[in-house]
């Protein structure tokens, strides 16, 4: 073969080389680009279902903190403890906002648990108010109901926590 003609053909075979070349490591570092921003936008969901489960978790405790220390206030005060008891309804507000937050981000698996626990607090308030309206305090029917819907209440709660760990993989450990 001619010096020349091997030279020139050996140049055109180096050019396609480094193109394939060029075209290849293009390519790969496209599809890495693509899979580091599907784990960046996974971590970003988590970490915003994250905060919600959390939002719900804590309109909750708050509720039920401020419902306990309103029943506290009633042991003392039926007047301030009524007062207290009506504020405590109001901190309840909340939370029925931030299950509808658990609705929205999902999963759909988390609906059905962020419901549950919004009602079984509910139910703790319900069973709560006739010493808001002036009920004895030491009547035995009410306080029956009363721990019902607490320990009822109890369950649901750490069955959305499981839920919620499960959902962002955390593990019940």
């Amino acid at each position: 073969m001619d010096p020349g003609l091997a030279a020139v053909f050996g140049a055109a075979v180096g050019v396609i080389g480094s193109a394939l070349t060029g075209a290849l490591t293009w390519a790969a570092s496209r599809a890495q680009m693509r899979t580091q921003l599907q784990a960046d936008h996974l971590r970003w969901k988590r970490e915003v279902r994250r905060e919600t489960y959390l939002g719900l978790l804590n309109s909750v405790r708050a509720a039920r903190g401020a419902l306990a220390a309103s029943l506290d206030e009633l042991n003392v005060s039926l007047e301030d403890g009524q007062r207290s008891t009506a504020e405590a309804w109001r901190v309840l507000a909340p939370v029925e906002s931030a299950a509808a937050a658990v609705q929205l981000e999902g999963p759909t698996e988390m609906a059905a648990p962020a419901t549950d626990l919004a009602k079984a607090l509910f139910s703790v308030f319900k069973a709560a108010y006739p010493w808001r309206e002036g009920s004895a305090l030491d009547d035995p029917d009410l306080i029956a109901a009363y721990r019902r819907a607490c320990s009822a209440f109890e369950s649901v709660e750490k069955g959305f926590v499981a839920s919620a760990q499960r959902c962002l993989d955390i593990g019940a450990g």
